[in-house]
């Protein structure tokens, strides 16, 4: 038996080797999660200003990619923050966005960081200088980017305008992929068969094409499960392929999420009765072969183990393996590094959460509680720069999760949150704000200098309106809720740190 102290060296030496590129032994490589009940320690990482609506770790698992409401891009290095008790990130991506970003990527040799979201803008940027190298533009807010793993000059976008882009970085190429009516809210590229790649649509749900030719769908995955599986068809948010291309694993609004084999023709649902998706775009991923994890709008994190069987079409797992605890709020996105053996998230929150089985510096066991909070209580949520909790955010969203946003009214499919809610200027005014919804935050921040006692009710007030959005958009879009950072008029750089006007470029060096 190894003592505590022993085992404490024994990580250090771990990170150590890590750190210096030397090859660690292959005692180190147990599964994550081996039994259900094993203590979990978790930290939180400070350096966003608003939600954390995206986060990806590089190929060779050595840093990790971060975006957010506050429109900026972030790089960690993963063994700062698992060892050091603040970690910082190691570079900030000049170019900020002109609102919320909703996804990042890097190349596959850690030279580019991608990030797009709510502008509609795909940036590249150069990771050594941290300046932008190619910037596109869609239509409508881009959801999800994703990277060739075997061509590292090809990306692809998913954007609300119902498109799939291709783009070339050798020439700053771009290439309509699939088109449709609905949302395109993830696309992926299969990790071995690279010329196929899997569709979220917000409307004809999860579907295969051939890059090659592009047609026609060569499967749409209604045909394999409408008969015998809840399948929502319409919802489906994101898709990620196993490491062997043979399974993806599918988040679907409003129910519960699904694995599809494509080896064997089976599929598996996963349900809890606790688990809920209905408020925000949720990622998922495989933390091995045998688990895969997604959030929820319950704070939490669900695991579930995959049975061994997955040929059967229409299986279901009726409880989750593990639900790890320490959110305090939505979570959205979560994914495993197997290499550190350390599991991080993010979601409405500032913070990323990190999840380990080892009690490192910083770490913690049992996290700080907080109850709903009152909707008499809230106001209008902020975005300053700060990295402390923003208590108003977490308030809007108590209340978008406990106000039955997702539920029918008796004929327009709205619930009251007041006695004056269901007036007809309230309706118009949601139809307006729908129609112009970014101007909507920006007007609000123009009228942020009036009159600062009249907050209590007009901040209440704007939230129901917010709300009404939110279920207006709900029933006649099928989208989820975003709530905009105020978009700017014009790009925006960071300041370099420690240079001077002259040098443009803040190196850095993997």
């Amino acid at each position: 038996m190894v003592g505590i102290g022993e085992k404490q060296h024994a990580v250090s030496g771990f990170f150590r080797r890590k750190e210096f590129g030397q090859n660690v032994h292959n005692s180190w490589e147990f599964p994550f999660l081996d039994l259900p009940n094993r203590d979990i320690y978790q930290k939180d990482v400070k350096g966003h200003y608003g939600c954390v609506n995206a986060i990806e770790a590089s190929t060779d698992e050595n840093f990790l990619a971060s975006g957010g409401d506050d429109r900026r891009v972030l790089m960690w290095k993963l063994n700062d923050v698992q060892v050091m008790e603040n970690p910082k990130p190691v570079a900030v991506m000049r170019q900020m966005h002109y609102s919320n970003i909703f996804s990042v990527g890097f190349s596959n040799k850690c030279e580019r960081l991608y990030s797009a979201g709510n502008d509609s803008f795909l940036y590249v940027h150069d990771i050594a200088t941290t300046s932008v190298l190619h910037r596109f533009k869609a239509d409508e807010p881009i959801y999800n980017v994703a990277v060739n793993p075997k061509d590292d000059s090809v990306i692809m976008s998913a954007s609300e305008d119902g498109k799939v882009r291709l783009y070339d970085l050798r020439g700053g190429e771009e290439s309509l992929a699939v088109e449709s009516s609905g949302t395109m809210y993830c696309a992926q590229f299969n990790p071995r068969q690279v010329h196929i790649i899997s569709v979220c649509n917000g409307r004809d749900g999860l579907s295969l094409h051939d890059i090659r030719k592009l047609d026609s769908p060569c499967f749409q995955f209604d045909q394999l499960t409408r008969a015998r599986v809840n399948l929502n068809i319409s919802s489906v948010m994101y898709g990620q392929w196993s490491d062997d291309g043979e399974a993806i694993f599918a988040t679907r609004s409003r129910t519960s999420p699904i694995l599809y084999d494509l080896n064997g023709g089976g599929s598996v649902e996963f349900n809890d009765q606790n688990y809920l998706n209905s408020c925000t775009v949720k990622s998922c991923s495989f933390i091995s072969r045998d688990l895969v994890m997604t959030g929820s709008d319950d704070w939490n994190i669900y695991i579930w183990k995959v049975p061994e069987d997955r040929e059967t079409v229409g299986q279901i797992v009726d409880k989750a393996y593990r639900v790890l605890e320490g959110h305090r709020s939505i979570v959205n996105h979560a994914r495993y590094s197997s290499l550190n053996r350390l599991l991080f998230s993010s979601g409405v929150e500032k913070i990323i959460k990190l999840w380990s089985a080892w009690n490192l510096n910083g770490f913690y066991l049992e996290p700080k509680r907080r109850s709903v909070i009152p909707s008499t209580d809230y106001s209008d949520p902020g975005n300053g720069d700060s990295v402390d909790e923003d208590i108003n955010m977490l308030a809007f969203f108590d209340l978008l999760t406990t106000s039955g946003v997702d539920e029918e009214g008796p004929e327009d499919g709205f619930h009251d949150l007041s006695e004056n809610d269901a007036s007809n200027d309230r309706m118009v005014l949601a139809r307006r704000s729908i129609q112009n919804a970014q101007d909507h935050d920006d007007d609000e921040n123009e009228s942020g200098q009036e009159d600062d006692n009249a907050d209590g009710d007009a901040g209440l007030q704007h939230i129901e309106d917010r709300l009404i959005v939110a279920r207006f958009r709900r029933r006649t879009e099928g989208v989820v809720y975003v709530v905009s950072s105020p978009e700017m008029s014009e790009p925006e750089l960071l300041p370099e740190e420690g240079s001077s006007e002259n040098d443009s470029s803040q190196r850095v060096t993997n």
